[in-house]
């Protein structure tokens, strides 16, 4: 794989604005007015939820591309040196000795990560670093990002955590995942989509 953490951080920023400018399109054709809207309420949580979905897939293919690139040697801009534990021949063969035995790689935990950086990287830099100032949002991310994949009574559990920090209660009706991404951030002035979204681009800044 013939590519650098800052080639990785462009290819994230431009799906990830490709995705803003999809969500834009979608509240767009989503009125109050029934009568002027081409996308109902319930289309629209759907749209968002798909949106969130797909910002989550390429953090996590961000995340696995950065990690063993640093595994392979390969140095970020503008930054102290890594050391990598790994003498890997190729990245495809670097990912070969970090999974191992492993059936698969988890790239969506913020907690599996750094502790994966901290077995091969010295000191676990840069990935522990950054990653463990947004670790509380990384956590809500793969809350929503699992209750929209399963809908399962353990994931609504987990999701019902993050819901609860916005009400300071668990509401009689439980938003799904898409009307709560909608929802003004209780400690900022964008919606909790552009929230995550932002979070995401802000930690492929500080691992280019």
């Amino acid at each position: 794989m013939k590519t650098t953490p800052t080639k990785c951080v462009i290819e994230l920023k431009s799906q990830l604005q490709s995705l803003r400018k999809l969500d834009a399109l979608n509240q767009k054709q989503f009125s109050t007015d029934s009568r002027k809207a081409s996308l109902t309420k319930d289309q629209l949580h759907v749209l968002t939820e798909a949106i969130f979905f797909a910002a989550f897939r390429s953090y996590e293919q961000f995340i696995r591309n950065v990690f063993i690139l640093y595994c392979c040697g390969i140095q970020p801009s503008r930054r102290k040196l890594i050391h990598p534990f790994l003498k890997p021949k190729t990245f495809e063969h670097a990912e070969e000795l970090i999974q191992s035995s492993m059936p698969f790689l988890d790239w969506s935990s913020p907690d599996c990560v750094i502790e994966r950086a901290q077995t091969y990287l010295k000191n676990g830099y840069p990935i522990k670093d950054v990653l463990s100032l947004k670790l509380d949002e990384l956590r809500d991310l793969k809350r929503i990002r699992n209750h929209i994949a399963h809908m399962s009574k353990e994931s609504r559990l987990e999701y019902l955590k993050i819901v609860k920090k916005h009400y300071g209660t668990v509401p009689l009706k439980v938003p799904r995942p898409g009307e709560f991404l909608l929802l003004t951030h209780r400690s900022s002035s964008s919606y909790y989509l552009e929230y995550f979204l932002q979070i995401i681009d802000d930690i492929a800044m500080q691992l280019k």
